[in-house]
């Protein structure tokens, strides 16, 4: 795919005249916005910063949950040149504090109250001071007749009387995702108007997004995976429904009263979707993928497939902060058992993958397992303000290190690279010399009857190496099959994995620890790492 000529605004632009009456964001105040409104709105939000001495090259922050203000402020970014960091409405003091400082911001859009939380008092008490632009939401006017009346009530404090000169560039920064740390605070990944123009359009070509593409939009915008999805549907014309929080249930009404082609989830959010009363069996939904969150992503896609008769398919996807997601998925017409893996083809030819020994840095063939690493027009060529940071995120010649492991595939008839992601490389064990991935354990583990979920994590032992340990969710039903112990497991696996692949003790949990972040919830590993060393007596540093 050859890189787009135009800039990202004069994209939309174009897409707003060919059917610029068209609804293109709806969220659940009841606004619903016409690809023109939206515009419109963008431009004059656009003119609004440059009232407010923010001009190319400034960054704001948007703290909000997926309702019309985000659309409207992302287009209006790339409209007037300057940059959106995106900030996760669960980030409290010391985040935000850190967050503000590296990226020197000095104005944010906040929600006014959003699960429990006064927006506005809270960024008053950071230690950096920022101008506060209050979004009222659903404390404030409500869902109106004039759509366009009720959205510019919503940015009133922001909004010119019309529209400015549209100012966007190429190497702008454009929309900032925030990414873990090893100081334990956030990272900065900041996208140019140019590097997201262009993944937004692959996006687009890949999964054949058009005026008839109607996205659900759950997943918070502040994340590469519900920014991707959605703003790609609005460059293509399509519509997105806006979701503030998950909800099975209003999920699937949303699929049956908005008309849904396009949805993308965790591989948990689906499962809830398919065991809702709502989701119906004769659904608009076609397209979609998955990331594997909970092991779950199999299972998932043939319950999903199951109800629909095959109407809806789904495939696996991969993405980051760093490379925006959405990056790559596996052919919709492959046989389920394929489309299952997490990895896939990557969306543009213009990207490119390799894997490497994550110890000795020499490249491997197709199928040996270690550490991914990509390069492309997609990634970010270094983090904000953290040169730290950069120079272990990426190879001297310029690769960046995903902390992924995984192999890499033969490319598929289009000349699209692929690859198989297979862990998390700090998750990945090193036993007895061999690379493991904790997965293969956890599924043999649950194969047991009487196990509903299992997780692996290793713990390094001096003088040995990684050791791995097991902990398993027991299954409510087989209840009155025979009881099972720690032997039981540790002979379940003897008898069906490699010796060195064996846990070295099995632990049983009544559930486990998650974080909720912008791309779904997920098992703290590094909690049960701890336990783990606890119960070894050895120390945690792997």
């Amino acid at each position: 795919m050859a890189a787009p000529e135009s800039s990202l605004w004069d994209h939309y632009t174009a897409t707003v005249a060919a059917d610029p009456d068209r609804w293109a964001v709806a969220d659940q105040q009841g606004r619903r916005l016409t690809h023109r409104e939206l515009q419109e709105l963008a431009g004059r939000a656009s003119a609004g910063f440059a009232a407010s001495g923010l001009g190319p090259g400034s960054i704001i922050g948007v703290f909000l949950p997926n309702r019309v203000s985000w659309p409207v402020l992302a287009l209006a970014a790339a409209h007037s040149g300057i940059g959106v960091l995106g900030l996760n409405t669960r980030f409290r003091r010391a985040e935000l504090n850190h967050l503000l400082g590296v990226a020197e911001i000095d104005v944010v859009v906040v929600a006014d109250q959003f699960l429990g939380i006064d927006g506005p008092t809270l960024f008053d008490r950071l230690d950096r001071p920022v101008q506060v632009i209050v979004d009222p939401g659903d404390d404030g006017i409500g869902p109106a007749d004039d759509a366009m009346t009720a959205s510019t009530e919503l940015l009133s404090d922001l909004l010119s009387d019309r529209p400015g000169e549209a100012v966007g560039a190429g190497e702008h920064p454009l929309i900032g995702f925030t990414t873990s740390g090893t100081t334990g605070l956030p990272k900065i990944a900041m996208h140019t108007q140019r590097q997201t123009h262009h993944h937004l359009v692959a996006v687009i070509d890949r999964f054949g997004l058009g005026a008839d593409t109607v996205t659900l939009a759950p997943l918070p915008l502040c994340g590469a995976f519900g920014y991707t999805a959605a703003m790609a549907t609005l460059l293509a014309g399509g519509a997105v429904a806006a979701h503030e929080t998950w909800s099975a249930d209003a999920a699937a009404a949303a699929i049956d009263e908005e008309g849904v082609t396009f949805f993308n989830a965790s591989d948990d959010m689906l499962l809830g979707l398919a065991s809702s009363d709502r989701f119906r069996v004769d659904t608009t939904w076609t397209l979609g993928g998955f990331a594997d969150f909970t092991n779950a992503g199999a299972e998932a896609v043939a319950t999903i497939e199951e109800i629909t008769a095959g109407a809806t398919r789904l495939a696996g996807l991969y993405g980051s902060s760093e490379g925006f997601a959405l990056m790559s998925t596996w052919d919709r017409r492959a046989p389920q058992s394929e489309r299952v893996r997490n990895g896939g083809f990557l969306v543009s030819p213009d990207m490119a993958v390799r894997c490497c020994d994550p110890e000795s840095g020499a490249r491997l063939r197709n199928g040996e397992p270690g550490e991914l690493q990509f390069r492309g027009p997609n990634l970010i060529t270094g983090y904000l303000n953290n040169p730290d940071a950069d120079q272990r995120a990426f190879t001297d010649d310029g690769w960046y290190r995903s902390g992924d492991l995984g192999q890499t595939v033969e490319p598929d008839g289009d000349g699209h690279q692929g690859f198989i992601y297979l862990a998390r490389l700090g998750d990945t064990l090193r036993l007895r010399g061999f690379l493991c991935d904790p997965a293969e354990i956890e599924h043999h583990l649950e194969l047991h009857r009487r196990v509903e979920l299992a997780q692996v994590v290793g713990v390094r032992r001096p003088g040995v190496g990684d050791v791995a340990v097991g902990f398993v969710l027991l299954s409510d039903c087989n209840q009155d099959a025979k009881p099972v112990n720690e032997a039981d497991l540790l002979a379940h696996c003897h008898q069906g994995l490699a010796n060195y692949k064996r846990p070295e003790r099995i632990i049983f949990v009544e559930d486990f620890p998650v974080t909720d972040g912008p791309n779904g919830t997920k098992i703290r590993k590094v909690d049960l790492r701890e336990r783990a060393a606890r119960l070894l007596g050895v120390g945690t540093e792997r």
